[in-house]
């Protein structure tokens, strides 16, 4: 089959114009012939014949956009995206097959990469998707230098799944950043155990997704900018406080502020508090110590608790940073950890000097001492639905007052909270706006609101990768201030480089009353 006029025309432009890092539109131009938003658009499977002539032909400075865009088109391959299973003779699947019979030119390109740089991590993503030909490709990367994150994505990317032990939940970024110990691997194994078949399967490709959006996001990250930019910041992890400390605050009652404000999460009436956790004064219902955390979750998130257990300790150093450069775009470090410290610092403005101040979401607890440090530790209450992530905040913070619960129906009176916070997880959150009105009805007026998620890629490209990620969603702008100005806030600030988006907003007017009626 000829070759379309207009993907003639696009590739003849891109490989007679200016280098792609210094104007990426000819790139765009043509990958918008052949790919759109993960479908290969009709005539794609007759293009890639010229275009991996043109990766064979082509200078250093445009080869890593053509692997980028190759890559993309051997992930249209399957409904799932990952180039396995699809029937075969749809358009599809041929169009991953075409890009299959590039591996005689891919293959010894990625000998010749040196192991660093543009030209290597593109490659990788693009040779990511071939795992009938696992051999030969890991025998391509044998000889090279590669990062022992990129290796270990690499393999996991082209490995079967393995009934007995298929590690789910335990490979992104990398393997390397999941090195477990055996009570720790046992623990996930007695999990898996209880899954049926098909969800196994389920999640091994959604894995499979996670990884190659990661790999993707870098190889075409790295394409446009080189690599002599990358800065990866060492994560934020708090230090464990010592065992005495811990010991001396475990289980340590709320204070009357905080017991004033907190709710039953059965019929939003007052409790009381001893040693055995909490009883509500309305309905009676007994809420226990969860661990070191009183827990109102009402068994919210019991059946994911376990495969969470082992998140924690790796959530700061590894998954955290990897997540703000994949949905943030900050390979270079462009929102640092200071910078986040700083914002909050600037930006958190309590309504008044008694109320409670909420980390909503609190996860292990870093930014919660920031926060700490801006309202003093004696205001602040951590919530978050994951037991694990509550018990390594306890392990550093263990003074503060922590609640295990969700964020759809906070467990706190109409108007107690003087500030909330909720950093880097609107964006997990299964239902973002019913999440925002809780803050807004527990939230005194004139209290703040501050957050960080994320917007969409204003590059398409980099967009599939960053949205390509099950279970986290992004926010356009004026989407966001809408959820905020619905929840009764005034929008005081939304903005952030890249993808980023760091808001704040204040309580206006009156509290909103909570409609108990349609709970």
């Amino acid at each position: 089959m000829d070759l379309a006029p207009d993907v003639r025309t696009a590739l003849d432009a891109y490989l007679g114009g200016r280098p792609p890092r210094a104007d990426g539109t000819a790139f765009r131009r043509l990958a918008g012939t052949v790919w759109e938003a993960g479908t290969a658009l009709p005539g794609s499977a007759a293009a890639v014949p010229a275009l991996i002539a043109a990766f064979e032909t082509a200078g250093p400075a445009h080869r890593p956009h053509l692997a980028v865009l190759l890559g993309l088109l051997a992930e249209t391959g399957t409904g799932t995206g990952t180039g396995r299973g699809r029937g075969r003779g749809s358009d599809t699947e041929l169009t991953h097959e075409a890009v299959r019979r590039g591996l005689p030119v891919f293959l010894p390109a990625l000998r010749r990469s040196g192991g660093d740089g543009a030209a290597t991590a593109t490659l990788l993503y693009l040779l990511g998707h071939f795992p009938a030909d696992r051999a030969a490709v890991l025998d391509a990367a044998a000889g090279l230098p590669l990062d022992t994150g990129d290796l270990a994505r690499l393999e996991r990317l082209l490995a079967p799944p393995d009934p007995a032990d298929p590690a789910l939940g335990r490979v992104w970024p990398s393997p390397a950043a999941w090195e477990l110990s055996a009570e720790e691997r046992e623990l996930d194994r007695a999990w898996v155990k209880g899954l049926p078949a098909g969800q196994v399967t389920a999640l091994w490709e959604n894995d499979t997704r996670s990884l190659l959006s990661y790999a993707g996001a870098k190889a075409l990250w790295a394409a446009e900018h080189g690599w002599d930019g990358y800065r990866a910041e060492p994560g934020p992890a708090l230090p464990v406080a010592p065992e005495e400390e811990r010991r001396a605050a475990h289980r340590t009652l709320p204070s009357a502020a905080k017991a004033s404000a907190l709710r039953c999460p059965t019929c939003r009436e007052e409790l009381a508090f001893g040693p055995e956790g909490a009883r509500c004064t309305g309905c009676g219902a007994a809420h226990p110590w969860s661990g070191t955390a009183l827990d109102l979750s009402c068994g919210v998130g019991d059946k994911t608790a376990a495969m969470i257990r082992n998140v924690p300790l790796r959530y700061d150093n590894a998954l955290r940073p990897a997540f703000l450069r994949l949905m943030g775009e900050n390979w270079a470090g462009a929102v640092s950890v200071a910078d986040e410290d700083r914002y909050l610092a600037e930006r958190v403005r309590p309504a008044d000097e008694d109320a409670p101040v909420l980390d909503l979401a609190a996860g292990t607890g870093r930014w919660t001492s920031v926060l700490a440090g801006v309202v003093g530790r004696d205001r602040v209450i951590a919530l978050d639905l994951s037991g694990a992530m509550l018990e390594r905040l306890s392990s550093s913070l263990p003074r503060l007052t922590t609640i295990r619960a969700g964020a759809l129906a906070l467990p706190f009176a109409d108007a107690s909270l003087s500030a909330v916070n909720c950093w880097n997880a609107l964006q997990a959150v299964p239902d973002a706006a019913a999440a925002v009105a809780e803050v807004g009805r527990c939230l005194r007026p004139g209290g703040t609101f501050t957050l960080l998620t994320f917007r969409p890629a204003a590059d398409p490209l980099y967009r599939y990768f960053q949205t390509h990620t099950q279970g986290v969603i992004v926010f356009e702008p004026d989407a966001l201030r809408g959820m905020l100005e619905e929840a009764g806030m005034a929008v005081r600030d939304l903005s952030g480089p890249g993808s980023f988006l760091f808001a704040t907003a204040v309580r206006e007017g009156t509290a909103v009353r909570e409609n108990r009626g349609a709970r």
